[in-house]
């Protein structure tokens, strides 16, 4: 092997995400993963094929370093650490996530209650996704990630590879950037086939994030970077990053102006998803709450448009 080695493990999909991906590396005497997966047994199988292809073993691996916390890229790490028991890094703020931490899921979900009745959504909806979440609470908790995970921050070096914070899929969102060869492993923030993935979350503090303005934040950065190859988080391995990164920049502008020439009168921004997303404003109801309550976000900052409160509902409309 040369100094860096790259094995991708891709597990196919028929979700619209079209595969699972994370990465077996080798820089120089190490081997590690980046991103563990979902936990299913054919994802397992799938890894140790993979590994056995560079004649190598769970046993061979001396780390895992996490992207961010969703369940798509941490399922097998429990399962490698019971037969092998090595270090984990991740941001720091996936650390309560990671552990599946009661009183902060607990305060997420209110979180999520509180904006979605803001945000105008019906009781049904929004009484709907709620008990989804509180469900998911009850029944993810085997997904807590066991023993200790080690923190990860901005500018770190970790195998050879510079640690970039990259929010807006999640808050604790990291790329992985290896300067000499000018490859990046993005995870969620560039998948060449889906729209933009920015997902509003829970700050520290209790605020809500900025995803959408985050998420366009890490973009440009990518594209400043001028990396040559991506390895993402789902799908195709993205040999043309310039192309994709500024077709998925240009993506959002359109969708600004589609959900701003849509605007008339005083509108809840449910109101406004309802109009511009449609049948999809209640099959993919979350995701579409996170891209509209973003894109008006980021119309308010530019002062195209003004967000009233009236009583606990708040109302966007056009300056």
């Amino acid at each position: 092997m040369s100094i860096f080695d790259i094995t991708p493990v891709i597990l196919p999909s028929k979700s619209n995400l079209k595969s699972y991906n994370f990465y077996i590396v080798q820089y120089r005497k190490k081997l590690f993963l980046i991103d563990a997966g979902i936990s299913e047994q054919n994802c397992w199988d799938l890894l140790q094929r993979k590994l056995k292809e560079i004649d190598r073993t769970i046993k061979n691996l001396d780390a895992i370093i996490l992207t961010h916390h969703h369940a798509d890229h941490t399922g097998l790490v429990n399962q490698i650490r019971k037969v092998h028991p090595i270090p984990v890094y991740a941001h720091e703020k996936a650390f309560k996530r990671l552990k599946r931490d009661r009183a902060h899921l607990t305060k997420r979900i209110n979180f999520f209650e509180n904006l979605y009745m803001k945000m105008g959504c019906h009781e049904t909806i929004v009484e709907k996704e709620i008990t989804r979440l509180k469900k998911a609470f009850v029944e993810n908790k085997s997904q807590a990630l066991m023993g200790d995970i080690l923190p990860l921050k901005e500018g770190d070096t970790i195998f050879g590879l510079t640690v970039l914070e990259m929010p807006g899929h999640s808050i604790d969102h990291l790329a992985l950037f290896h300067e000499e060869t000018n490859i990046i492993f993005s995870s969620d923030i560039v998948i060449e086939h889906l729209s933009s993935n920015a997902l509003i979350d829970i700050n520290e503090d209790g605020k809500r994030t900025k995803a959408l303005f985050q998420y366009e934040q890490s973009l440009k950065r990518l594209l400043d970077l001028n990396v040559k190859k991506i390895y993402p988080g789902h799908g195709n391995i993205i040999e043309n990053p310039k192309l994709v990164i500024q077709q998925k920049l240009d993506r959002l502008k359109k969708k600004e102006k589609i959900i701003l020439q849509s605007m008339t009168g005083r509108q809840t921004a449910a109101q406004i998803a309802k109009k511009v997303y449609r049948d999809k404003y209640e099959t993919l109801f979350p995701l579409v709450m996170s891209k509209v309550i973003g894109h008006l976000d980021e119309l308010v900052r530019l002062k195209k448009i003004r967000m009233v409160a009236d009583g606990d509902i708040i109302y966007y409309e056009k300056r």
